[in-house]
């Protein structure tokens, strides 16, 4: 686990770096986390100015989570943390659908539609572009040439975004249902295999799409060849990039959290300067944290995906001799 976290930190000072090199490579994260907060505020005030009718309604759909849900929507595939919307609809829909009309369910779900495509977007824009800084040199790919290649690919991510959406409820549907006993455990178990498996095929399969233009049959396929050709010589869990994501994104916002109740605490006022300076620089390191794991998540599996691609040139004894991408191999030294 410490080597895992070791070579994490490799990893993301090595993104960072790269990042830092060819500042157009973390462009599209940032607009990730903006865009976030915009259909964010938009779907929030949509869902309490019209979909949820009267007190009752909305005291209701509280008491069973739906605010909960719509902060948490990237857990529908969480690819790039709890601000990414990573799968198609979302957990505040299911929990106001006894108290709006049709087209307000309607709206509800294009909000929804638009804000997990437009991360989609922009995550195959980061691919795109980290790509081209590993295979031609910092500064060689045009932001416009990412921008068409995803445009391109449309398509397919939107099959990707669905399929994934079915995996994920068929897992939820797996430990509902689950039950007791030796049974019980048996469905939990496989509910796991297809959360975990489809989470890290989704990380090979979106590369394979933005970077091969291949359809998302075409490129699960490719994503089932990396993974039973033992083209990649290492495990995605032995660097531990995800983790590290996940825990420092966490940690921000537990800080955050633990400012406001401190401030509540003391009955500091919300007007005071100190609380508005420390608002302000929690909501600023929220940003940034969100942008980085974002990026760095995506420049990790282009890495892979790029050492998967060399590998398969040459024949398989001689597949230990390829070097990975910059990055990965600062990690693995």
């Amino acid at each position: 686990m410490f080597d895992s976290f070791a070579r994490g930190f490799k990893m993301i000072w090595a993104s960072i770096q790269m990042g830092w090199q060819d500042k157009r490579l973390m462009l599209p994260s940032i607009l990730t986390v903006l865009t976030n907060i915009f259909f964010g505020a938009l779907i929030t005030f949509e869902a309490y100015a019209k979909l949820i009718k009267g007190k009752a309604g909305v005291q209701g759909a509280l008491a069973s989570g739906a605010h909960h849900n719509f902060l948490d929507m990237g857990k529908m595939t969480n690819l790039n943390g709890p601000l990414d919307p990573a799968g198609i609809g979302g957990g505040l829909t299911s929990q106001v659908m006894n108290n709006v009309d049709t087209n307000a369910v309607l709206l509800l779900v294009g909000l929804s539609f638009m804000w997990w495509l437009t991360n989609r977007f922009l995550e195959g824009v980061t691919t795109a572009l980290v790509y081209t800084h590993l295979t031609e040199g910092p500064h060689e790919g045009k932001v416009s040439e990412a921008v068409s290649a995803v445009f391109a690919s449309l398509p397919a991510i939107i099959c990707l975004g669905l399929v994934t959406f079915i995996a994920r409820r068929l897992a939820g549907w797996m430990r509902t249902r689950r039950g007791a006993g030796v049974f019980g455990f048996g469905m939990n178990f496989l509910a796991g295999v297809v959360e975990i498996f489809w989470t890290l095929a989704g990380h090979l399969i979106l590369p394979a799409i933005v970077i091969e233009g291949t359809s998302f049959w075409g490129a699960l396929k490719r994503a089932d060849r990396i993974a039973q050709g033992n083209l990649l010589t290492i495990g995605i869990g032995e660097v531990g990039v995800d983790l590290i994501c996940r825990l420092t994104t966490w940690l921000v916002y537990m800080g955050g959290l633990a400012g406001f109740g401190y401030s509540w605490y003391m009955h500091a006022g919300w007007t005071s300067p100190q609380v508005i300076l420390g608002a302000a620089l929690w909501a600023c390191s929220v940003v940034v944290v969100t942008a980085l794991s974002i990026y760095i998540r995506a420049a990790f599996y282009t890495c892979l995906y790029v050492w998967a691609i060399d590998s398969e040139a040459v024949a398989e004894a001689e597949r230990v001799r390829i070097a990975p991408p910059a990055p990965l191999a600062a990690a693995l030294a």
